[in-house]
């Protein structure tokens, strides 16, 4: 059994930017990638060898982890049963989730994610106190562990069935093909084995520099932002956030983040979500925390209305260009998510928008509340 675990350790100054600040997590989290090779490689041998891997705990979390752009296809939910001699379990830990005791029955693969302290007999990994909030700071280790279970099972000969978003054409298809039939392994492949660490640090590398390309790009977009909530709260202006998708909106809705802003579920470009017949005024400040597309109604309603509005997605949409009323936010992550091509594989590996669109949205609230405190000096 192995765990890796989350223990308090400041490390001298972190920077003021929640961008700066996950982005130097990332960088320094590859000095655990020795132990994440340690775990992954015991994982791979019993998921190669037909045991099944399971995600529970934190449901942000494990949703995370079950069902994005380049993760695992095999990954299921976590049951009230198990096969203990032969499946693996990775289990993201919060209050209202702690330790299983099975987790410690003899012969057991767990892999613990969230805990503060070291489990007697168990090996362990010490994070650092990043200064994240908990879930980013295990999403960030959850998406590096993937990586290097990734490769373990190329160096057992196995590749794992990745997903595709189902943003792009080939993403439901995929689902239905592999997914539909209960398929998680390719039966022939071109992909050679991956030495340890290199997709984790490729990972940690690639998620770093999307997040200081947007600091680079929108410093001041996020001071414009942080002043309009300060003047909005203080003229009694209605504060909305809108999100969706794993993380998502646990990461608003049930943090710090959700005491400022009114959180609600929505994201733009998915027909089937319904949304929100919000109705905005003069003044109001509305957010997007999106995926893949702007969210053209909502920024035709707010620029009707006079209401500021924000809105994080890869491209802008063409009449709503950053200007007195409307911030655009570029998070840098790629059209398809998933960002680290892997030879021989026909999609790019594991997801970027999560750890990326987190870090924006913790941003968003720092800078508010920064100006929110020099308005009311």
């Amino acid at each position: 059994m192995i765990s890796i675990i989350t223990a308090i350790v400041m490390m001298g100054a972190m920077p003021d930017s929640y961008l700066l600040r996950t982005a130097d997590a990332l960088d320094r989290a590859q000095e655990d990638i020795p132990i994440m090779v340690q775990a992954s490689e015991m994982v791979a041998k019993r998921i190669v060898a037909g045991g099944v891997l399971y995600a529970g705990g934190n449901p942000s979390l494990v949703s995370e982890i079950t069902g994005r752009a380049g993760g695992l296809m095999l990954t299921a939910t976590l049951p009230e049963k198990i096969n203990t001699d032969i499946d693996a379990v990775l289990f993201f830990v919060d209050a209202e989730h702690p330790v299983p005791e099975e987790a410690s029955a003899p012969g057991a693969c767990w892999v613990i994610f969230g805990v503060t302290q070291s489990i007697p007999g168990v090996t362990t990994l010490l994070m650092q106190d990043y200064g994240l909030s908990p879930t980013l700071t295990i999403a960030i280790y959850a998406w590096m562990f993937t990586a290097e279970l990734i490769s373990a099972c190329t160096r057992l000969g196995k590749m794992p069935v990745l997903f595709e978003s189902i943003g792009l054409y080939g993403g439901i298809p995929r689902i239905q093909k592999y997914q539909g039939n209960h398929i998680f392994w390719h039966d022939t492949h071109e992909v050679p084995p991956i030495p340890q660490g290199v997709l984790a640090k490729e990972y940690a590398t690639r998620i770093s520099a999307m997040l200081r390309r947007c600091e680079s790009h929108h410093r001041v977009d996020f001071d414009t932002i942080g002043a309009w909530v300060a003047e909005a709260k203080k003229a009694g202006r209605t504060l909305t956030m809108y999100s969706m998708g794993h993380l998502f909106p646990d990461e608003v809705a049930k943090t710090a983040i959700g005491s400022l802003f009114k959180s609600e579920v929505w994201n733009a470009g998915f027909s089937y979500i319904p949304e929100p017949k919000d109705v905005y005024s003069s003044g109001d400040v509305v957010i997007h925390i999106g995926y893949q597309h702007p969210p053209r109604n909502m920024l035709e309603r707010a620029k009707s209305s006079g209401a500021k509005a924000v809105y994080v997605a890869p491209y802008m949409d063409r009449d709503f260009p950053t200007d007195k009323n409307t911030v655009w936010i570029d998070p840098m992550w790629p059209f398809g998510d998933a960002c680290v091509p892997i030879p021989g594989y026909d999609i790019p590996a594991l997801a970027s928008s999560g750890i990326v669109n987190g870090a924006i949205a913790w941003e968003l609230y720092r800078v508010s509340c920064e100006h929110i405190k020099k308005l009311m000096q």
